[in-house]
């Protein structure tokens, strides 16, 4: 997923910009296409400009990586969930996520799980609630303690049995 968050040209409504600078992101579910996008927006850039006997350049900075969970470190994560709060403490997200993930360097070393908690207030409608990042989000102060216990019951379950389910 390309988004373009942001263009800067030219000092004035009524003079034609010698350049123009695009900046945004590109996101992906895989290192492979992750490198294939960044390969097609420098070739894109560089053929299109070139078509209107211009030059461009693009830069392309890698960012984080792709963030990838081990299925057996989800399979704990989703135990662990279910036995200290039953089956509505599981839920399965229907679409991946592509946000920018520092976490994404931890994954690659060593075999693990990102997990949201859950923070919106309660009998809210988790979808329509402001997502982090956003200041008008509001959290369920509650959760952050039943967050903690969670990352201490996979831990301690981690400890116990390693990836033996």
């Amino acid at each position: 997923m390309l988004t373009i968050s942001k263009i800067t040209a030219g000092t004035a409504h009524n003079i034609i910009p010698s350049s123009a600078e695009l900046l945004g992101t590109l996101r992906s579910l895989s290192e492979t296409t992750r490198t294939r996008g960044h390969e097609a927006f420098v070739r894109i850039v560089e053929h299109v400009a070139a078509a209107h006997g211009m030059t461009g350049r693009a830069r392309v900075e890698a960012g984080f990586p792709v963030t990838v969970n081990d299925a057996r470190a989800t399979a704990i994560v989703r135990e662990t969930a279910m036995s200290l709060g039953g089956e509505a403490a599981w839920h399965t997200m229907g679409a991946p996520l592509m946000g920018a993930e520092d976490f994404s360097y931890v994954l690659q070393k060593i075999p693990g799980a990102m997990s949201f908690i859950g923070v919106a207030p309660e009998g809210g409608d988790p979808l329509s609630a402001y997502p982090l990042h956003n200041t008008r989000i509001v959290i369920d102060e509650a959760t952050m303690a039943r967050g903690v216990a969670m990352h201490c019951a996979c831990a301690e379950r981690f400890l116990d049995r390693g990836f033996d389910t």
